[in-house]
């Protein structure tokens, strides 16, 4: 049986477990006014999200989410949000959270929505455990819709399928012809180019304008033993050349002003950076000298900051650049939000091992589970608390 990415599978195990957590939980309106209308001092503050599991509609801390994993702003202030286990786009927009895209037809034998693939209007369309979300230049929003296995677009027309049949697999190809593997994130170039973290490929795919699906590095080869005699392909690590450069479950993309992309390389533990143009990959955060254990799927994660080159992640995640360009890093099993700067990485909120949901200063806040990050036109940092099903800001000075 082929294993699921480690976030959706500690989400399905843990579902039990998170609903129990989250009893009690419910941010404090008074806290987060008192957060909101403070002096500049940084703060962590809950904006949306009543901590419940659930799909609710409504005024911004009254509304409920269901593991939410991604997020994107729009200039004029509307926040989308994956709603992951609720297979829905969700919208933020002046304090009211509503349903955008998806809709939910059919419940399992635990009463959780079931997600699968439709194309259509806004509110008859289908989606399965969407994940990354980014916006073009046009304002259409493009969705990783990671169960599906394809690429869908959303626009005030509707939601179509742009890459993938809804079938895993690994195949080039164009529109329907290509298939994915569990794709966890994308990013648009002004020019109309997708690329796609293609995660239990441990590929980057890229989609032209035209709808041609290209993978720029190799698949990795690396079998781990998961149990005595059964086999199981993992990722790899490799930088240099694009061509022949490895990956271990990339799990987000973020385009920078030069066209180029940074990649958070989950199972390795580090940040990549693809130069485009040189088609070269190198490391600019994370301990390059740690290896594989004997049969690990994974690089074993850790936390430090200092040096880039020296730093340690558990599982990254999420990334966004700040006005200044730092680079925000959700360090997903941390429970912390890191900052890459000048060869140097911080923490800018959390504190690491530490999972909670906490408001406050930032080196007293807590998280659960940050996937995803975002930067807004008034440099604020937006944070995807999945298993805290919410959504948080940090407000720096």
């Amino acid at each position: 049986m082929k294993r699921q990415k480690w976030t959706v599978w500690i989400a399905s195990l843990a579902l039990g477990l998170l609903t129990v957590h989250t009893v009690g939980i419910t941010p404090a309106h008074a806290e987060v006014a008192v957060a909101q209308t403070a002096a500049a001092a940084p703060s962590v503050v809950t904006i949306a999200g009543n901590g419940q599991f659930g799909e609710d509609n409504g005024a911004a801390l009254s509304a409920s989410l269901r593991t939410p994993m991604g997020i994107a702003i729009h200039s004029d202030g509307t926040v989308y949000v994956s709603d992951t286990k609720s297979h829905l786009i969700r919208k933020l927009f002046q304090g009211v959270v509503s349903t955008y895209a998806g809709v939910t037809i059919s419940t399992d034998e635990k009463g959780f929505p079931v997600g699968t693939l439709f194309d259509g209007a806004l509110n008859q369309s289908l989606l399965q455990s969407p994940e990354g979300i980014t916006l073009d230049q046009q304002g259409n929003l493009y969705v990783a819709d990671s169960g599906n296995h394809s690429i869908r677009k959303i626009t005030a027309q509707g939601v179509v399928t742009i890459a993938g049949d809804g079938i895993m697999g690994y195949q080039n190809g164009t529109g329907q012809q290509a298939r994915f593997h569990s794709p966890s994130d994308i990013a648009v170039a002004k020019d109309g180019t997708i690329y796609v973290a293609d995660t239990l490929n441990h590929v980057i795919r890229k989609i032209t304008p035209s709808g041609a699906v290209t993978s720029l590095n190799s698949p990795s080869t690396r079998l781990v033993e998961i149990s005595p005699g059964y086999y199981e392909q993992a990722g790899d690590f490799q930088d240099g050349p694009l061509a022949s450069a490895k990956f271990n479950e990339p799990s987000s993309l973020y385009l920078d002003a030069k066209g180029n992309l940074y990649v958070s390389d989950t199972g390795n533990q580090r940040i990549r950076y693809i130069d485009l143009k040189q088609n070269v990959v190198t490391t600019v955060a994370g301990d390059a000298s740690l290896t594989y254990a004997p049969n690990s799927l994974y690089i074993e994660g850790n936390y430090a900051d200092g040096d880039a080159a020296k730093a340690q992640f558990q599982f990254p995640r999420g990334l966004a650049m700040t006005s200044e360009g730092g680079l925000v890093i959700a360090d997903s099993q941390n429970h912390v939000i890191r900052y890459l700067h000048n060869g140097k990485v911080t923490t800018l909120a959390g504190t690491a091992g530490k999972f909670g949901s906490q408001s406050g200063a930032p080196a007293n806040a807590q998280f659960y589970l940050p996937v995803d990050v975002a930067v807004d036109l008034q440099n604020t940092i937006w944070i995807v608390d999945s298993f805290n099903n919410t959504l948080r800001q940090l407000k720096l000075k």
